[in-house]
């Protein structure tokens, strides 16, 4: 009887072990994660190079991790564990002060070689689009490197700063619009989501009045649209989902152009008179109200009659500061390369712009796969 009692943990947790992996494998695979809002790994397909390659295995373990049954419980679980035992942070995740989630980047997530290319391509457009527009970049920073000021005592962070030296370096005078630095004198206030890596519409707004200074036009017009409207109340971004914690909501606000715009959603898919989907503020995925989310092509119009038009080269970061520029230029049209399979130089020809503006997120940019390859170089 004794020996039944000792052997009755171990049974115990093999009984528990076989009725998970039985639940798993009757499981059918999930493909997406509305809590986490991103693709779920499928069983990746089986050969022998991608084993010798180490590749199979990698897609493997991502597939076990993504399809693990009640993922989201055993995620919020870890969670609260690791803040229990006195941790930081989790999943990547700093817990940071005033209820802020900040995403951990060291210097190991990113290629050298890959920012290197990536660079390097964009100098080479900028160099031909300035020919014929005034081209600028802005490349905002992340909201971890942005709000150090919320961060936990020695928390380990990637310093950007090498990279815009780097940038800095390649890139024509006059190019950048220095965003870091105006974010950063107002990093105390509601400029990124708490729990989302996106900047805010405020922040979005201090992002277009640097972009109009730089090109040497009055920020009185972006004074004049310094008002914005709530929508929602209930956020709770893609930060949040790494780790399934509580912690303060978030607030989404918008800015409505007073003139009659037209938006024209990839090539004539269909045609709005609005910037924002409504229906997504009852849904998790709130970000999306901002055109549904990612687009590979939208075609702007209604704003000054100044027969100007504005190429828009972005990621995600972008969907929020378009409602302020498009009153600005006759037309914008915007671009965004992970959804459109064509280079950037096509771009040039087909819409032939006055202005250009390349608008990217730090991290979204140094590990972006697709950008060198669209930009006319091979990876």
């Amino acid at each position: 009887m004794k020996r039944l009692l000792k052997l009755l943990p171990a049974a115990s947790f093999f009984a528990m072990l076989f009725v998970v992996m039985t639940a798993g494998i009757l499981q059918k695979d999930k493909t997406y994660s509305v809590t986490e809002n991103r693709m779920l790994q499928k069983f990746p397909k089986f050969s022998v190079k991608k084993v010798i390659k180490g590749k199979f295995q990698k897609k493997y373990e991502r597939y076990l991790s993504d399809q693990f049954l009640a993922r989201d419980l055993w995620v919020k679980l870890e969670t609260a564990s690791e803040k229990a035992f006195g941790k930081t942070d989790a999943n990547g995740v700093y817990f940071g002060k005033d209820g802020y989630l900040l995403e951990k980047y060291t210097e190991k997530d990113f290629s050298t070689k890959r920012v290197d290319k990536n660079i390097d391509v964009l100098v080479k457009f900028v160099k031909k689009a300035s020919k014929t527009a005034d081209t600028k970049v802005m490349i905002v920073p992340s909201k971890t490197y942005t709000l150090d000021c919320y961060l936990p005592a020695f928390a380990e962070t990637y310093n950007e700063e090498l990279f815009y030296s780097k940038l800095n370096r390649k890139l024509p005078d006059n190019t950048i619009v220095p965003i870091f630095d105006i974010l950063y004198r107002h990093r105390e206030e509601y400029i990124f989501y708490r729990t989302d890596h996106h900047w805010t519409t405020m922040g979005a707004w201090y992002g277009y009045a640097a972009y109009l200074k730089s090109c040497g036009k009055s920020t009185q017009d972006a004074k004049k649209k310094k008002k914005f409207k709530k929508v929602s109340d209930s956020f709770l971004g893609t930060t949040y989902s790494k780790v399934n914690m509580y912690t303060k909501k978030d607030v989404i606000s918008i800015y409505e152009p007073e003139s009659n715009m037209k938006v024209i959603y990839n090539l004539g898919e269909k045609i709005e008179d609005t910037f924002y989907q409504m229906k997504y503020i009852e849904e998790k995925d709130k970000y999306s109200i901002f055109f549904g989310g990612n687009q590979a092509v939208l075609e702007i119009s209604g704003g000054e009659k100044n027969n100007k038009t504005l190429l828009l080269i972005k990621d995600s970061f972008a969907n929020c500061i378009i409602p302020f520029l498009a009153e600005d230029y006759e037309k914008i049209v915007v671009v965004d390369m992970r959804h459109l399979n064509v280079d950037l130089s096509v771009l040039l020809n087909k819409f032939k712009p006055t202005d250009v503006l390349v608008l990217y997120n730090t991290i979204q940019f140094m590990q972006d796969k697709e950008f060198a390859i669209k930009g006319g170089n091979d990876d």
